[in-house]
């Protein structure tokens, strides 16, 4: 019985959990890699509360995700916005101001 088991059941359990552990490692492997990032779209983005000398709104171009906070200068101090995903009617998206002077 010893040889038996020395010679056949060993080599043929080891099998098993080397094929079990390799397959458990592909899934994972699969899994991870399929999972798709967002592409990155460029925006553009109006600086709510701002305006140039001539009184257009300023704006703002950028890949950045909605929900992220920018610093521009404003004048000549700087002034944090946050991007948000909420459409104007004139095509852009809000950045709302965070610093209020």
């Amino acid at each position: 019985m010893s040889a038996f088991f020395d010679k056949f059941l060993i080599p043929i359990a080891v099998g098993l959990v080397v094929t079990g552990l390799a397959a458990v490692a592909t899934r994972l492997y699969r899994r991870r890699r399929t999972t798709p990032t967002p592409p990155r779209v460029l925006r553009r983005f109006s600086l709510l509360g701002t305006a140039d000398a001539g009184g257009t709104p300023l704006y703002y171009e950028t890949t950045r995700a909605p929900g992220s906070v920018v610093t521009r200068r404003v004048g000549s101090l700087p002034q944090r916005f946050e991007l948000t995903d909420a459409p104007l009617g004139d095509g852009t998206y809000a950045a709302e101001p965070l610093d209020h002077l």
